[in-house]
């Protein structure tokens, strides 16, 4: 069986210097595009604030905390945009070593993931997370929301929206290029849901368990789906 087209015998230290060449790349966009969104970020982190816990005054409880907060407010922004570059990057470090069957699936789920990515964090801050804040604070009267811990676990939660929302994609295209069979999908079931109960309980410090209820509900729903999607189009071909 033959390797893949653009396999080359390189040595190891050739790889790590290949790859740390791309990662520096990687981090000087980064720590600019951080440095541009902290500058800007005081703003639009008080929009998010309020469309996400209404008229609720935000609570300090340390000198940094406030800093810490506009900070990963803006590493999250920068990586929302520079989503593709990282992805492309990775992806020229790792075409050599790929069969085409294997390229062509990941040029495949490439753009078509970073919409779904898009998309589930837009519902998530759109809907799923003021829904859930709004349940958690019906019984307060005067919350005191600590910043860091409030917009810390509504970032989770906006992530893993748009990594789950992406399940179906990656199932149905890695079983059309033979990555992963629908059978193994089917099988792997119940220890996969297993795995996930096990990361969305230690994902958040939600301890209303809302955040953690809504997490595995979405990922139960989008596995689900893929394996429905999935099925379909397996007994088409048969």
């Amino acid at each position: 069986m033959s390797g893949p087209p653009e396999d080359k015998e390189l040595e190891l230290r050739e790889h790590i210097e290949e790859l740390r060449k791309r990662l520096v790349r990687i981090c000087i966009i980064l720590i600019a595009a951080v440095s541009v969104f902290y500058y800007v970020s005081y703003p639009y982190l008080l929009s998010f604030w309020y469309s996400l816990v209404g008229k609720n005054p935000i609570y300090v409880f340390t000198p940094l905390e406030w800093v810490v907060i506009r900070l990963s407010f803006s590493v999250i922004t920068s990586l929302l945009f520079l989503y593709p570059y990282i992805i492309y990057e990775l992806y020229l470090f790792a075409k050599p070593g790929l069969y085409d069957h294997e390229r062509k699936f990941l040029k495949a789920i490439l753009i078509p993931s970073y919409g779904i990515f898009l998309f589930g964090t837009f519902f998530a801050y759109k809907f799923v997370v003021p829904i859930l804040y709004s349940i958690a604070l019906g019984g307060a009267a005067d919350p005191y929301l600590s910043a860091e811990k409030t917009l810390t676990n509504a970032f989770k939660l906006l992530i893993s929206f748009g990594f789950f929302f992406q399940i179906p994609l990656f199932m149905v295209l890695s079983d059309r290029f033979g990555i992963v069979k629908y059978s193994t999908y089917r099988s792997l079931r119940v220890p996969v849901y297993i795995l996930i109960l096990v990361f969305v309980t230690n994902l958040t410090m939600d301890f209303t368990g809302l955040t953690q209820v809504a997490s595995l509900v979405l990922f139960v729903v989008m596995y689900e789906t893929g394996l429905l999607i999935l099925k379909v189009l397996n007994s088409r071909k048969n």
